[in-house]
């Protein structure tokens, strides 16, 4: 597969649906090295770009950031790592909500089930497999984030031990938070529903020690019988984990690798990035506008601070200041007079703003009455495309700037987009053109 057969949009798309997709069996059932990991990433990061196995190509954003979900700035590409540990904590969740399939009764007799999994001193002999399953889902960072996910679900009280497992108090069992009372238990090990018995009034619990309590230990075994005496255990119903990702209650892969990202990651949601993958427009074009909101297309400064070497970093329109993105795209003395015509459909005044962000985040946040915004938004990236393809041009091409040319280029692009992608849109192209200002507005009947 030729990387630079496909554009960047293209790319992102294919890299998720096929370089990502192809080896889920086998991140479901075993837990990839870092080596592996790194050869993938290798692999999605350079085709992304448009290299090849012998080219690399610069890679203008990390892929930590690229990793990102699309709110907090991101292309939503799944982290290798995280979309692993998110299929195998399946596993886990299986095996507790499972009722007696074959699969599960051979693991239940083989290495304990479920319940298996936390033992760490386990007797007898392990899988490399187990012991990996194992090492994932308990040992480390992100096993502990899905655990946090899962809260224990008391029914008849057929699974839960009511020392050892934490479904009272969450972040440790009772053993844990009172191990003077557990070590003069004498019910130690000991399911949820042998603790106790229904009587006519409720459930009623019976605990046994092998001593009287000292006085020493009144006031814990207080806070004990504090901490169970509301909990109700029913007549009927299994034991089992209700996922917190989910309003279902059910757990996904999905809603397991959103919660590893809160958890691990370090993005914060972003507005203009929530707003820009809302808009109906090619992903060619959103992908690009990713790239100018990040400053992190090819400009001749930014090819220069990643040590191209290059003759001219004048801009192609102007030939007076270097190109950078603020200037190509905003304050270039050829660009700014189509900004001043566009604010002025909407009877808009101000300063253009400093960055391509912040003047995108004035367009999405304008507030005017009976304005069509989804519209006006996408006439801030249909400029924004033109500019670029039109400085694309004079630079390979040796094309000439043209302002009428430019603007008339992205009047066209938004009109294809409108009778693409918007609901009951039949504006005939010259009646658009020649009336764009009222394009913006809502009719008024």
């Amino acid at each position: 597969m030729e990387a630079e057969t496909y554009i960047l949009g293209g790319r992102v798309t294919l890299i998720k649906s096929v370089l990502t997709s192809i080896p889920i069996y086998f991140f479901s059932f075993f837990r990839v090295t870092k080596v592996v990991a790194e050869k993938l990433v290798r692999v999605q990061r350079r085709f992304l770009w448009g290299g090849g196995l012998d080219q690399n190509k610069i890679a203008w954003v990390s892929w930590k950031s690229i990793c990102l979900p699309k709110e907090k700035g991101g292309l939503g590409i799944k982290d290798i790592n995280q979309f692993n540990f998110a299929l195998l904590g399946k596993w886990l969740w299986n095996l507790m909500q499972n009722k007696g399939e074959l699969w599960a009764r051979v693991l239940e007799s083989k290495y304990g089930g479920w319940r298996g999994l936390f033992e760490v001193d386990r007797v007898g002999a392990e899988s490399v497999w187990w012991g990996d399953l194992k090492r994932a889902l308990i040992q480390s960072q992100q096993g502990q984030i899905l655990q946090k996910g899962m809260k224990w679900k008391v029914g008849s009280g057929d699974k839960f031990k009511f020392w050892e497992d934490r479904w009272i108090c969450g972040e440790e069992s009772l053993t844990e938070k009172f191990p003077r009372l557990y070590s003069i238990s004498l019910q130690q090990q000991q399911l949820i529903q042998q603790m106790g018995s229904h009587k006519d009034s409720g459930w009623e619990w019976n605990f046994t020690w092998r001593r009287p309590l000292f006085d020493s230990e009144i006031d814990r075994a207080v806070s004990f019988l504090t901490e169970v005496q509301h909990k109700v255990i029913q007549q009927q119903g299994f034991d089992g984990w209700e996922w917190l990702g989910d309003p279902t209650g059910q757990y996904s892969a999905h809603t397991a690798y959103s919660m590893l990202g809160e958890g691990l990651e370090s993005g914060i949601l972003d507005d203009c990035y929530s707003k820009l993958w809302t808009l109906k427009v090619p992903s060619k074009v959103t992908v690009f506008v990713w790239r100018l909101l990040r400053d992190r297309l090819p400009t001749r400064l930014n090819l220069q601070r990643r040590q191209v070497q290059l003759t001219d970093i004048s801009c192609p329109f102007c030939r007076i200041k270097e190109e950078d993105a603020t200037h190509l795209f905003l304050h270039c003395s050829k660009i700014q007079p189509l900004w001043w015509e566009t604010m002025s459909w909407l009877n808009l005044k101000g300063a253009i703003p400093l960055t391509p962000k912040q003047h995108f985040q004035q367009f999405i946040d304008i507030q005017v009455d009976g304005a069509r915004l989804k519209r006006w938004q996408c006439w801030w990236m249909a400029l924004m495309w033109s500019i670029w393809k039109l400085r694309n041009s004079i630079v390979f091409s040796n094309a000439t700037f043209n302002a009428n040319k430019l603007f008339e280029d992205a009047t066209f692009i938004l009109w294809t987009w409108l009778r693409n992608f918007e609901k009951d849109f039949s504006i005939h192209f010259n009646q658009w053109s020649s009336s764009i200002r009222q394009g913006f507005y809502f009719s008024r009947g």
